[in-house]
């Protein structure tokens, strides 16, 4: 078995990989990933058998995508993959139920969880925002480090991007971001000052959008949407860390992350 570096060639290899644990990472998800960290990949002569992400903050590394194919589970391919990463830096990571007790083993241990909220929100959009351009990146950067705790300018400088796959809608009581997914669009990151703030940039950015994700671990947040008819899928994910007591930044103002992988 050999592990490597993964760069854009590997992307149908991971797709395949995608496809085989059944989750629902998009092509487009694994040129951002590519595009913010290392990525590593482990193959024998059977193509990829696993992988495992990290994205670096100054303050803690976020580990992302540690997946390993049905044909070589129970190998330790997972362990070997994050045991290139887990000495570098303080980590922090958000861990499916199936993930979490490899994550306990490795010393991680659990500060939070999300559950995921899935609908649509109709009628017009209240119009208290205004789209972001690149212009506003190193504000957001700002408000984003002060809010998670991570300094990325990189991630912004991507979100803005004019070709890129969000859309970034900003008013003076903080940001809301959607992505594509497979069925609809996900909320992420989402700043705001209070919960009726986001709640309010939530209405803007999913009005006639179709199906909307909302990742949230905010209670308040959470009784909006499913007030407004959205599904709480059971289980969710549990946020851990490494290194560290709890992850940093005002999570008070941080209502959804900018991903499961990006923290």
């Amino acid at each position: 078995m050999e592990i490597r570096r993964l760069d854009v060639d590997d992307i149908p290899e991971c797709m395949k990989l995608i496809t085989d644990r059944g989750w629902s990472w998009t092509p487009e998800q694994w040129e951002v990933m590519l595009a913010l960290g290392p990525c590593y990949g482990a193959f024998d002569g059977s193509g990829l058998l696993g992988t495992a992400l990290t994205t670096p903050y100054p303050e803690i590394q976020a580990i992302s995508g540690v997946l390993v194919a049905s044909r070589a589970g129970r190998q330790g391919i997972g362990t070997q993959l994050m045991s290139n990463m887990l000495d570098i830096s303080p980590s922090v990571l958000y861990a499916t139920a199936m993930g979490q007790p490899l994550y306990e083993r490795l010393g991680f241990h659990p500060v939070g969880q999300t559950v995921a909220h899935f609908g649509t929100i109709d009628g017009p959009a209240p119009g208290v925002t205004r789209k972001a351009t690149p212009a506003d990146a190193a504000t957001l950067a700002d408000l984003d480090r002060e809010a998670s705790g991570y300094t990325r300018p990189a991630f912004w400088d991507l979100v803005l991007a004019p070709a890129g796959p969000y859309e970034v809608l900003v008013s003076d009581d903080g940001v809301v971001a959607t992505r594509p997914n497979p069925t609809g669009v996900t909320i992420g990151p989402l700043i705001a000052s209070s919960a009726a703030a986001a709640c309010s940039l939530i209405a803007d950015v999913a009005a006639g959008r179709g199906e909307v994700r909302v990742d949230t671990d905010d209670a308040d947040v959470a009784a909006y949407l499913t007030g407004h008819g959205f599904e709480a899928r059971p289980g969710g994910c549990v946020l851990m860390v490494r290194g560290v007591e709890n992850v940093p930044g005002d999570r008070s103002r941080y209502f959804a992350p900018a991903s499961h992988a990006l923290g």
